[in-house]
């Protein structure tokens, strides 16, 4: 039993290494942007471009993760993509040169795919050996890994390090604690045997079933909220309001933060007592009340507390969707994450960014955003339409 336990702990940090690789390059990135576009001397159109393009990369991971989900060992995958991710970062930062980022960038987003599914699906086989909720501790781990990752990289701007030896660094520290926990990695159940062709096909004929739509949509949805929360905080609240740009990075860090605890201290408490459909019920009409209400009274101070409102009540949706994925009948856990990230890349990739700036255009940036109140409201009906797993406490 103590033996058991202890394996369970390994597995537990070796998983959650895993969400810190994924984001702590997001965050790093994020704070020294600035930097490599001049290092490159890219203006507005070709910056706009060089973050365009990048959605190949997108397309081509998720469609070879999709295929390869559930027949290829989820630990191998998320070894090599975690390995990978660490090996482009500093590379793409090296460059001297547009396109050298442009396709750095498109790379990055094709690894970070071959990763995110086997490292979601890994995160399940921990959560069902503990027998409790864990999913919102490992979407903490990557909020933290995001705010590290940007805390650092605004100190080695600061000290002005160049950007390349700041990813040369962080990557040769995080590829040393992967090498020594990767044998701690747990290893999904074994799939059905057969031929390569007909596994494929049996494997998309039971992703691709209508009891998976609601997920599905749930995740179009999620990653349409999350995204769109992103791109427009601080513009929101340091034009639209006002305010300034130093209150719109306050407004982004502090609602950011705001999720990460939440997800951290709340999340999977909840779902253990009360259950998924419930939490997510009660999480999803508190955020969009919440923010409903803070657009209405309009001003700076309300735009803050409505983006920590919203970040808050919608921290438990993407550990409860891969939850709901992971436990639907006849699917592996990596076939159901696979669902989960493909309704979310077009949520996040497309919709975000086209209709927020459609609507924003047409009525203004903040009716725009009451789209996310609804998008909100949408997510707490669609729970009803899926089986979910009764309470573990």
């Amino acid at each position: 039993m103590r033996l058991e336990r202890r394996e369970s702990r390994r597995a537990r940090l070796s998983v959650a290494l895993l969400y810190v690789i994924m984001s702590m390059p997001i965050g790093g990135w994020a704070a020294r942007v600035p930097d490599v576009r001049r290092q490159v001397g890219a203006d507005d159109a070709l910056w706009g471009l060089a973050n365009t393009v990048p959605g190949i990369g997108n397309i081509i991971g998720l469609c070879m993760v999709v295929l390869l989900a559930g027949r290829v060992g989820n630990r191998l995958l998320a070894v090599l993509g975690s390995g990978l991710v660490l090996l482009t970062v500093p590379l793409m930062a090296l460059s001297t040169g547009f396109a050298g980022v442009v396709l750095g960038l498109t790379t990055w987003a094709l690894v970070a795919n071959v990763m995110a599914i086997p490292m979601g699906a890994l995160a399940l086989e921990v959560q069902r050996r503990y027998r409790r909720p864990l999913m919102g501790n490992f979407d903490a781990c990557f909020g933290i890994g995001t705010l590290v990752g940007g805390a650092a990289g605004t100190v080695a701007a600061a000290l002005e390090v160049r950007p390349w030896v700041q990813f040369a660094v962080m990557s040769a520290l995080l590829g040393l604690c992967l090498a020594a926990t990767t044998r701690w990695l747990p290893e999904e159940g074994g799939q059905p045997a057969g031929t390569l062709r007909t596994s494929l096909r049996a494997s998309l004929r039971r992703r691709f079933h209508r009891r998976m739509l609601p997920i599905t949509a749930m995740a179009f949805l999620s990653g349409y909220v999350s995204e769109a929360a992103i791109l427009w905080n601080a513009i929101y609240v340091s034009d639209t309001m006002g305010a300034g740009s130093v209150a719109g990075g306050i407004s982004y860090t502090v609602a950011a933060s705001a999720g990460t605890l939440a997800a951290f201290l709340a999340v999977d408490r909840l779902t253990a007592r009360l259950g998924i459909a419930r939490t997510m019920r009660m999480s999803t009409v508190f955020a969009a009340v919440g923010f409903g209400a803070c657009l209405l009274v309009g001003g700076p101070v309300a735009a803050i507390i409505g983006f920590v409102l919203l970040a808050t009540g919608t921290a438990g949706v993407n550990p409860s969707l891969y939850t709901l994925a992971g436990d639907q009948e006849g699917l592996s856990p990596s076939e159901g994450v696979s669902m989960v990230e493909i309704g979310q890349m077009p949520g996040a990739s497309i919709a975000a960014p086209a209709l927020m700036g459609a609507l924003s255009g047409l009525l203004g940036l903040r009716f725009a955003l009451a789209s996310l109140v609804i998008a909100v409201l949408l997510l707490s009906l669609l729970v009803g339409r899926v089986r979910t797993p009764a309470p573990t406490a």
